[in-house]
C-alpha cells in the first residue's frame, strides 16, 4: 500500500490547518452567544485561539502554486509590444 497519486502531504496538512480555522471561528461564535446569553464559557475563547493558531500555522506550511487567470492578458500583450 502506497501513497495515492497526485498525494502530498503538505496539502493534507493545508487542508487540516482550513479545519482548524473553521473550527475556531466556530469557537469565538459560541464565546459571543454564551456572552449574550449571560452565562459567559470562557474556555470556548481559550479553544477557539489555539485552534485558530493551529489552523494558521498549518496552512503557512504549504503555499499552492496558482495559474494565472489571463484577465490582463491584454495589457501584457500591448507592453510587450511598445518596447
Amino acid at each position: 500500500m502506497g501513497e495515492p497519486e497526485q498525494y502530498h502531504r503538505k496539502e493534507l496538512i493545508h487542508r487540516i490547518g482550513t479545519f482548524f480555522l473553521i473550527t475556531g471561528i466556530g469557537m469565538v461564535i459560541l464565546f459571543l452567544l454564551s456572552e449574550a446569553a449571560g452565562k459567559t464559557t470562557f474556555q470556548y475563547f481559550c479553544w477557539s485561539t489555539l485552534l485558530i493558531s493551529l489552523g494558521f500555522a498549518f496552512r503557512s506550511q504549504y503555499k499552492r502554486g496558482v495559474p494565472p487567470s489571463g484577465r490582463f492578458g491584454i495589457f501584457k500583450r500591448f507592453k510587450k509590444g511598445k518596447e
